[in-house]
């Protein structure tokens, strides 16, 4: 093991300016639970298993928290306001390498009485305090103004096909071996879409400035807000040297959607390598008036990377996973 105390001097400060850019703004930090029963119900994230065994002989089954999602959201239905967390994150099942560590920090908040719109200008003001407190122009991938790009626009742009076309699974399948993309008849809409996305669309995105994509199909299933009025959910990413960077949604309030969604997920991960259960109780917290509100959960290790144009997840985290393994 052999590290910069520079760049860990540097990314003290750097966690110490994303404090002091909520606490101005009137956030309230808070800490929840890392070690829980419970998690959030998203079939494609792989866990952490570990149990609790009390003097008298009863066992427990835990679980690391993939994102303090779950929790906050129950602060924000107490009443909490504008909230924010700092905190470790496990993710179990995910190659180590450049861009992925089992443990890492994760920022998430939520704001009150806003929506994926909201969310945006203020992604794009933190980014512009951490340049100007830091006193840090940015790596290349942050030189340039924030794009705000929607999916359909970037289908357009880059596959030159119009998204509102490929709904159809049979359209869409048509279109992935058009562009050479392999599919299977027992994938699903979500899973063929991903591939021509990986392909195709986020390789392809700029590179020499920060880059928000927004509205995500319907058919990719998630607690985000559908919009009514289209194929779309109201939920963005953020993608800063082609690599994401964090991830929005205007949050569904509507309690038969996530009741609905939650059963749904149990039963996938029941069948996950780590199987788990979900909080059967959550969805009772939207019965009745649950605040509108937005969320964003942004990987704090990847942008401390992309501000310092580093290329390895490894040099921004003390004993990580590989350090520690060897």
């Amino acid at each position: 093991m052999n590290y910069n105390r520079e760049i860990f001097i540097k990314r003290a400060a750097f966690i110490r300016e994303i404090r002091f850019f909520f606490n101005s703004r009137n956030y309230l930090e808070v800490e929840t639970p890392v070690l829980t029963p419970y998690l959030i119900p998203e079939s494609a994230i792989e866990v952490f298993r570990t149990e609790r065994r009390d003097p008298y002989g009863t066992e427990q089954d835990l679980f690391l928290c993939p994102s303090p999602e779950l929790w906050m959201k129950r602060l924000i239905g107490m009443g909490f306001g504008d909230i924010f967390q700092i905190s470790k994150c496990f993710r179990n099942s995910e190659s180590i390498g450049k861009i992925h560590n089992p443990e890492f920090t994760m920022l998430e908040w939520y704001t009150n009485n806003a929506d994926y719109v909201d969310s945006m200008s203020v992604m794009e003001h933190l980014l512009d305090h951490l340049k100007k407190r830091l006193n840090l122009p940015g790596s290349a991938g942050l030189s340039g103004a924030l794009e705000r790009l929607s999916m359909r626009e970037a289908f357009s742009r880059y596959l030159k096909t119009d998204l509102d076309k490929l709904e159809d699974k049979g359209e869409l399948v048509r279109f992935a071996g058009e562009i050479g993309v392999s599919t299977d008849p027992e994938e699903s809409w979500e899973a063929i879409f991903n591939k021509i996305f990986l392909t195709y669309i986020e390789r392809e995105l700029p590179k020499d400035r920060p880059v928000i994509l927004f509205d995500y199909p319907k058919k990719i299933r998630t607690l985000a807000r559908e919009n009514e009025d289209s194929l779309y959910c109201e939920r963005w990413e953020l993608y800063i040297s082609g690599l994401e960077i964090a991830n929005c949604f205007t949050e569904e309030r509507d309690y038969s959607k996530i009741r609905k969604f939650f059963e749904s997920e149990s039963v996938e991960k029941a069948a996950s390598l780590v199987p788990h259960k979900i909080d059967p109780d959550f969805p009772e917290l939207f019965i009745e008036d649950y605040p509108p509100c937005s969320g964003v959960a942004l990987g704090v290790d990847r942008l401390f990377m992309a501000f310092y144009g580093l290329r390895s997840i490894n040099q921004v985290i003390l004993f990580s996973f590989p350090d520690i393994m060897s």
